[in-house]
């Protein structure tokens, strides 16, 4: 009995020991959060997102793409999005096709939940058309557009029925993500607004519309710039999506939204909790910015689309 006593009195012990080392620690930590300037964490946060191709705006609390970040090399393929629900990248998209230029032209929306982010995208992409009709559009690799063809775009989001970001530049890949908030795709409407360079082009980006399954009085349009609300997709979506994994993985973006919340909820600013992460441990940090690891999204597409091409190749 004795010996039994001083087990239970050493674990308490131990247990007791480690209590006040995580204590310590988390004290150090806090400290080390208050001490440091918002300036230099965002400096600090933002040269970490770069080689991703992300960086955060803490004025609006939204992380976005950059310009030249290294996916616009990869173009668009509609593999992108059957890989994304593999990923916990639970959306609707939208693609709009139309002809203009002798080119074949492809604006995509999306919204929706990306691990514990959500947000809205919009991407602009084209391929030479050599005066053919476009066939089979959903089978085409699309190449991202230069800097010459840049359209102003403006996206309007909202949850539910509250505006939550509006983001307006000249891109080709204008995005917004919002860190630990769970913002599954029904619940998101993205007012999408965009500029083209003369009446041709514009009325053939309506055209698609149309033909994507868009009323008229869904089509606002001011001389030059259309505007569309994307709420409920017009065009089917891609399987994973609408599959019995996709809600499953909803289901643990909720739940992993609640825990980085919930581990970080000392904190106000998503600077302080990431710096929290960053410090506590830096694999927390990297699964909370999970939604921006964006090549394993293009690597399985790839690996996809080799398969598709093995499987479809005559026997010689």
């Amino acid at each position: 009995m004795p010996e039994y006593y001083t087990f239970i009195l050493l674990l308490f012990i131990l247990i007791l020991f480690i209590l006040l080392a995580v204590n310590i620690h988390l004290r150090h930590i806090r400290l080390k959060i208050q001490k440091t300037p918002d300036h230099e964490k965002s400096e600090r946060l933002n040269s970490l997102l770069l080689p991703y191709g992300f960086q955060y705006d803490s004025a609006a609390d939204y992380f976005y793409s950059t310009m030249h970040c290294w996916q616009r090399k990869y173009g668009y393929h509609r593999l992108y999005d059957s890989s994304a629900a593999a990923l916990g990248m639970i959306f609707n998209c939208e693609p709009i096709y139309f002809d203009y230029g002798q080119r074949h032209w492809l604006i995509e929306f999306w919204k929706g939940q990306y691990g514990i982010s959500a947000g809205a995208e919009v991407g602009i992409y084209a391929i030479d058309s050599n005066g053919t009709p476009l066939q089979e559009p959903q089978q085409k690799h699309y190449k991202s557009i230069d800097d010459s063809e840049l359209f102003p775009v403006r996206i309007s989001l909202y949850h539910e029925r509250t505006l939550i970001a509006v983001r307006d530049r000249q891109h080709w890949w204008l995005t917004a993500f919002f860190l630990g908030r769970f913002y599954p795709p029904h619940t998101l409407t993205a007012k999408i607004s965009i500029s083209f360079p003369d009446y041709d082009m514009c009325n053939a980006y309506i055209e698609g519309l149309k033909r994507a399954g868009y009323a008229s009085s869904d089509i606002s349009r001011c001389l030059l710039t259309v505007t569309v609300p994307f709420t409920v997709p017009k065009t089917e979506q891609p399987a994973p999506q609408r599959s019995l994994s996709a809600r499953l993985r909803l289901r643990i973006n909720r739940f992993n939204c609640f825990l980085y919340r919930h581990l970080t909820r000392d904190y106000k600013t998503t600077l302080d909790k990431l710096e929290f992460l960053a410090l506590l441990s830096p694999v927390l940090f990297h699964i909370a910015l999970h939604f921006t690891k964006t090549k394993k999204r293009y690597n399985r597409s790839r690996t996809a689309k080799e398969t598709s091409y093995v499987h479809r190749k005559p026997a010689e």
